[in-house]
């Protein structure tokens, strides 16, 4: 038997009201991380593998960029978010495998956000 862990299920960011080009639109230099590929937590910590990245360049998205990850504090980080899109969206997920105990089924929904001051590393 296993003694019983916390799991995560459903994750989900309401969404706020700013569109996606007046977010973009203010950002000199950044990256978007498009998508998600992964992500893992360890207590307070994570690191998010985005799917996708793209360099955004005065206020547009330019090219593709290699893989990014995010990593951090997700207190700090959750501080850091200063806009909320209004383009919610959902989808089915994938598994949570926690301790070893995979898949458990999850899901997860959300509209664009900004996080300023992320750390964010590539390979």
């Amino acid at each position: 038997f296993a003694l019983p862990i916390v799991r995560m299920t459903n994750t989900l960011i309401e969404p706020g009201s700013v569109s996606f080009d007046d977010m973009i639109g203010e950002i000199k230099e950044g990256i978007y991380a498009k998508n998600w590929y992964g992500g893992t937590t360890s207590m307070e910590m994570f690191t998010f593998s985005a799917g996708e990245a793209y360099r955004i360049h005065r206020g547009k998205v330019a090219e593709l960029l290699r893989p990014v990850v995010l990593t951090g504090n997700v207190f700090v980080t959750l501080e850091n978010i200063d806009a909320i899109g209004d383009d919610l969206e959902m989808n089915q997920g994938g598994g949570c495998g926690k301790g070893m105990q995979y898949p458990l089924p999850v899901s997860n929904g959300s509209p664009h956000i900004r996080i300023q001051r992320c750390l964010v590393g590539g390979r």
